[in-house]
């Protein structure tokens, strides 16, 4: 499940998952879904990548804007992610295909920033929360 809140120039992005690695997916599904219909968007083609940090904010941030270097550079947009995370270490699989005009195309997202992010988890719930510069 993944839910909007209001800033003064970004979007904000609020996701759940009952485990950090759903919290992470949920939250690049999210950032897809801000661009693109991501129900739209067929798994043609596969990414691998891992990336690291400091604590989970950072992890989250590296991640995202790892996710955003792919679209930026090879023009692809992600609907589906297989996600692990060990020791502040992330590795992903991010399925989905090159963007194209079916994919209804809405915003573009230039980065993943730092601003009000969290990355937390509550009665067995976590929650992860950043805002997108557009």
């Amino acid at each position: 499940m993944f839910k909007y809140f209001e800033t003064t120039a970004d979007l904000g992005v609020e996701a759940l998952g009952e485990s950090l690695e759903e919290a992470f997916k949920e939250a690049a599904k999210a950032l897809y879904n801000i661009m693109v219909d991501i129900d739209k968007v067929e798994k043609k083609e596969v990414v691998e990548f891992e990336v690291e940090g400091e604590d989970l904010e950072e992890l989250l941030y590296n991640f995202l804007n790892e996710l955003l270097y792919y679209t930026d550079v090879y023009g692809l947009v992600f609907s589906d992610f297989e996600i692990e995370i060990k020791n502040n270490r992330l590795k992903c699989k991010a399925y989905g295909e090159k963007i194209r005009k079916e994919h209804n195309i809405k915003e573009e997202v230039k980065a993943a920033t730092y601003h009000k992010m969290k990355v937390k988890e509550d009665n067995g719930l976590w929650k992860v929360k950043y805002i997108v510069d557009l």
